[in-house]
């Protein structure tokens, strides 16, 4: 019986992960705000991360890493290694040291947010010499960030429920 529950549990995961995709990947759909629009599957993958144990956080960070490096450049690379490796450390830091709240949840979340993102414009951005770096952040990256720790609410309380209603 558990293990139909959990089967039921990864349905929703992977038709929340196809949705956000399809929503984060269509242009126009998401509206801007300041400049930046939402990364949507770092928010969901922080999501699974935070009710999740190790090995599954660790799955679905690389999924939707894989999913967000398609729809931004066609290869597979930074996202999938970043994502994978802030849901590994959110899960085992909560394993092991944390509660798991939305406090806690969203400190992790916004960590994760700001090194992803961050990183991702150091070495793509700045290292490759992209003339205007610091207007590129305050205008785009920024905002991007702000924007994805907004959108990580909603979906932690849904896949919190999700966990719940299928354990």
């Amino acid at each position: 019986m558990k293990s139909k529950r959990i089967v039921f549990r990864v349905l929703a995961y992977a038709l929340e992960v196809v949705l956000l995709w399809v929503l984060q990947s269509t242009p126009k759909l998401m509206p801007e705000v300041l400049g930046g629009r939402p990364f949507l599957l770092l928010a969901a993958a922080l999501g699974f991360a935070v009710n999740e144990d190790v090995i599954p956080a660790l799955i679905w960070g690389a999924v939707c890493g894989v999913l967000a490096d398609l729809s931004a450049g066609g290869t597979v690379g930074w996202f999938a290694f970043s994502f994978t490796l802030a849901c590994f450390a959110a899960a085992s830091l909560l394993d092991t040291y944390l509660t798991r709240n939305p406090l806690t949840a969203g400190v992790l979340a916004l960590g994760a947010v700001i090194a992803v993102l961050g990183l991702y414009f150091l070495f793509f951005r700045v290292f490759a010499g992209i003339p205007g770096s610091g207007d590129l952040f305050v205008k785009h990256y920024l905002s991007r960030m702000i924007y994805t720790y907004v959108c990580f609410f909603p979906l932690y309380f849904l896949d919190r429920f999700l966990h719940k209603v299928f354990a």
